[in-house]
């Protein structure tokens, strides 16, 4: 891979020298000018991934360099650090706006730099990504206006005029997905093949002799089935395991479906991931929210289409004084449905919070459908179950629990689950007031239960009912209606499973399950906001196991892994609720402790400490030993920001491992002659 530039302004030779060295330790290419006028002259010829800046340089104001290099188009998109040595440099620092800490690099010493630059170059990667997801979910809606439009126009995907959109489609999908390769596939019907129709990195002969039988392979495999796949290494995936292509340098992949009207019209496939990882959980949900998105466009656009023409038609009818009144009712009936669709589709775009979604569906069948009750069963992936209900007319509570016990048994029986009772709350979707103690007698609340199952591909997610206490109450409309609501529902609710689940991806490690270091370090600031307020102390606990390399050398890295993965255990069920425990980074890990002092920070490090070390890792016959080393600080008595918190957590870290390790010690607090 082509090494990131940094460019660095500074006047310094000796600053200048120990900068070029950190960088080139991590792997990147540092740029040297000496004043501000060469500084920009070398950012605009070389358009460098970073820029740091001395404030002081000697030639012009550093606030002028920056405001010059900012206001250029070109430019205004690289990051830019301000190094500073002491507090006067930023003063000095005239015509700018105060900057945000990630953007400010304070050292004295070149360890110090070191040791700041590495957490700043984290949260300023994790910003870029984040930039570039947003700009290329906007480019993606964009493209996706476009696509619907020539859909329309040439009444499906496979003319040439939307095969160069279906080529813009793909190239934002492997941006988003950092992929080098990759490939949009639609089925020839007749054939029932696989084509190739928009692809990244393929060669033409790949592209024309290209051909997949539906049901045949992987791409073939995710045509048939409709559920998007990821494989992490194909020579080992027992279920098309085969000997990886020359082209590909990475063993992983992902393929989606594409659905339109419930029916599978093609496949995205993605290859190698640019960074030669392979890809995660994170990326697959990503894609299938992608191509979601890419199938409720196009499915829209039918539904619009249907909407104009049935208008039209009715207008047209109305025009002429021989009405054929069953004509007129046909198209009614067909507007009317056609409304309910593109209602329920506006809520898919609209809204992702879960109970939101769940609330507006209830509220829609309330509105479409004449029953006594209405509720949506939702199971998520920990097996946690709950019922919202939406009461439209007067109940009883042992109506409401009738009717649970009745949804519960329809589930159970129409996809073999276990669900008790016990198991599953009910909420009332809002309090209408139509709770009553006593009903009207002889009344059977079930004479009339109608339900359908809310599916993500083949896997049940939930289930939508509705209840009248007359016989026969559900008319034949009735039922076309719930099931299109049903229908869409099951997009609606899983996009928003979707949603959560690279939330949580991406604030939490892969391989621990605790919180990666960008979570931790947002949290830090919160919880001393918080503090702040309330006036209470929290604790600061950073732990680092000791000579973690060793086992690594000794046992591998696989059995490594599955050590940390047991100490994240063991920090699961000594530390609280409301504790957040972070991967810092590598072996070394931080834990938060919300109104903690320090005495009670040190108390838990100190029972963290032995715990490991009495704990016996690895496999009964070959027991590996492991001990940790521990610093304890505190807010407010030890440090109020949260600069000076993680270095004199770091300095309690360091004296426990100069002390011999397998030891905790709490920070001290530095005293000095500053005057504010």
């Amino acid at each position: 891979m082509e090494k990131k530039k940094v460019v660095i302004i500074e006047n310094n030779p000796t600053v200048a020298q120990d900068i070029s060295e950190a960088f080139s330790e991590r792997d990147c290419l540092p740029l040297l000018a000496t004043n501000g006028l060469d500084g920009i002259e070398l950012v605009c010829q070389e358009s460098p991934n970073l820029i740091l800046l001395n404030p002081c340089i000697t030639d012009i104001n550093g606030g002028s360099v920056y405001k010059l290099l900012k206001d250029d188009p070109k430019n205004s998109d690289i990051p830019i650090l301000i190094c500073v040595t002491n507090e006067r440099d930023m003063f000095r620092f005239c015509g700018m706006k105060q900057q945000p800490e990630e953007n400010i690099v304070k050292f004295t010493t070149k360890a110090d730099f070191k040791e700041n630059i590495d957490k700043i170059l984290k949260l300023l990667e994790s910003r870029v990504l984040s930039n570039k997801f947003q700009l290329n979910s906007e480019q993606f809606k964009k493209i996706l206006v476009k696509l619907v439009s020539a859909y329309q126009a040439y009444n499906g995907l496979s003319s040439e005029e939307v095969k160069v959109i279906l080529s813009e489609v793909l190239e934002n999908i492997t941006s988003m997905l950092s992929s080098e390769l990759g490939s949009l596939m639609l089925v020839d019907e007749p054939a029932q093949e696989l084509v190739i129709k928009a692809s990244k990195g393929l060669s033409d002969d790949v592209i024309n002799k290209t051909r997949i039988k539906v049901g045949k392979g992987i791409s073939g495999w995710v045509a048939k089935a409709g559920s998007p796949l990821l494989i992490r290494n194909i020579e080992t995936d027992e279920r098309f395991s085969r000997q990886n292509s020359k082209r590909y340098y990475t063993s992983s992949l992902l393929s989606a479906p594409i659905r339109v009207r419930n029916r599978i019209v093609g496949v995205i496939n993605v290859n190698n991931k640019s960074t030669r990882e392979p890809f995660t959980e994170y990326d697959l949900s990503l894609l299938t929210i992608l191509t979601n998105e890419m199938s409720i466009a196009i499915e829209s656009s039918h539904w619009q289409k249907e909407l104009e023409e049935a208008s039209a038609k009715i207008e047209k009818l109305k025009v002429s004084k021989q009405i054929l009144s069953d004509i007129a009712r046909s198209l009614d009936d067909e507007l009317y449905e056609l409304t309910i669709s593109q209602e329920v589709s506006n809520i898919i775009y609209s809204r992702l919070d879960h109970k939101e979604i769940i609330d507006a569906i209830l509220e829609i069948i309330e509105r479409s459908i004449d029953c006594h009750l209405c509720g949506l069963l939702f199971v998520d992936e920990e097996k946690k179950t709950g019922i919202i209900v939406e009461v439209k007319y007067p109940a009883t509570q042992q109506e409401i629990d009738s009717f649970k016990l009745k949804i519960i048994e329809t589930f159970n029986r129409l996809t073999g689950g276990r669900l008790l009772p016990e198991q599953v709350s009910v909420d009332q979707a809002r309090d209408s007031g139509n709770l009553i103690d006593s009903s009207v007698e002889d009344r059977n609340i079930l004479s009339s239960f109608q339900a359908q199952l809310l599916l993500a591909g083949e896997k049940p997610i939930g289930m939508l009912a509705v209840t009248n206490s007359f016989p026969g109450a559900f008319s034949g409309e009735d039922l076309r209606v719930f099931s299109i609501i049903s229908r869409h529902s099951s997009i609606a609710i899983n996009n928003t499973l979707l949603h959560k689940k690279i939330t949580e991806l991406s604030i939490t490690d892969g391989l621990t399950g605790l919180y990666v270091y960008r979570y931790f370090n947002d949290a830090l600031e919160k919880e001393i906001l918080r503090s702040a307020r309330y006036r209470q102390p929290f604790g600061l606990i950073m732990i680092d196991l000791d000579s973690f390399k060793k086992i690594n050398d000794s046992y591998g890295h696989p059995q490594g892994d599955e050590v940390l993965k047991e100490v994240s255990q063991i920090f699961r069920k000594i530390c609280r609720e409301v504790d957040i425990v972070a991967r810092y980074g590598g072996e070394e890990f931080a834990i938060i402790l919300p109104e903690t002092d320090m005495e009670g920070a040190f108390v838990l490090a100190d029972r963290i400490r032995m715990v490991i070390k009495n704990y016996a890792f690895g496999a009964k016959e070959n027991v590996i030993n492991l001990t940790a080393s521990i610093g304890v600080a505190s807010y407010p008595d030890i440090a109020i920001s949260k600069t000076d918190i993680i270095k004199h957590v770091d300095r309690a870290l360091y004296k426990a491992k100069a002390e011999g390790r397998n030891k905790t010690c709490r920070a001290i607090k530095e005293i000095t002659n500053e005057v504010q």
